[in-house]
């Protein structure tokens, strides 16, 4: 069998399992009913990294090398497919699961924490070339930071307005009228 149908055939072999990857990724529910992942771009990004990566590896090392041209397109090959693993693995990590008392969240580095909203000691948001930026800080360690643009914050933003009202932030089961619920 020729090189050039071996190629096709390991062309053709990498599409369809970049197609099924894909199709799998778009029907799968996340676990709780809020969880939010990071824009679809992101994972957009890191398919396509990896897919030309794979076609830049696939030419570069199925072609004769008898001089040695061919090292720095396998080297770019590699770093290509590199980045778009690192793209996809942070799509996949990272989520935010802002609830009613809390916000559970992991970082792209797989690390996960939840800021109960009474724990907050550094609450702001801050304006950086035309875009906002959040930053949670919990009393125990735990920081968030992320656009509200991109995600749907409106637990922790009428947690917000509850602080603003009665000047601290509100115990488990306050806002929604559970066992915490002061009176007065």
């Amino acid at each position: 069998m020729s090189t050039f149908v071996v190629k096709i055939l390991l062309v053709l072999a990498v599409l369809i399992l970049v197609a099924a990857a894909i199709s799998r990724l778009r029907g799968r529910r996340s676990a709780g009913p809020v969880r939010q992942r990071m824009p679809k771009l992101v994972l957009f990004v890191g398919v396509l990294f990896v897919a030309l990566g794979g076609l830049l590896a696939l030419a570069s090392f199925t072609a004769a090398n008898p001089d040695g041209m061919l090292w720095p397109m396998r080297i770019a090959s590699a770093l290509i497919v590199l980045a778009g693993v690192c793209f996809l693995v942070m799509y996949r990590n990272f989520y935010v699961e802002p609830r009613a008392d809390e916000i559970a969240f992991r970082t792209v580095w797989g690390r996960e924490a939840v800021i109960a909203y009474a724990d907050i000691v550094d609450y702001s948001v801050q304006a950086s070339g035309g875009r906002l930026k959040l930053t949670v800080r919990a009393a125990s360690g735990p920081r968030l930071r992320l656009s509200p643009n991109l995600y749907d914050l409106s637990p922790l933003l009428r947690a917000s307005e509850f602080r603003q009202h009665n000047g601290r932030w509100p115990v488990r089961g306050e806002l929604h009228g559970g066992p915490g619920t002061l009176t007065r």
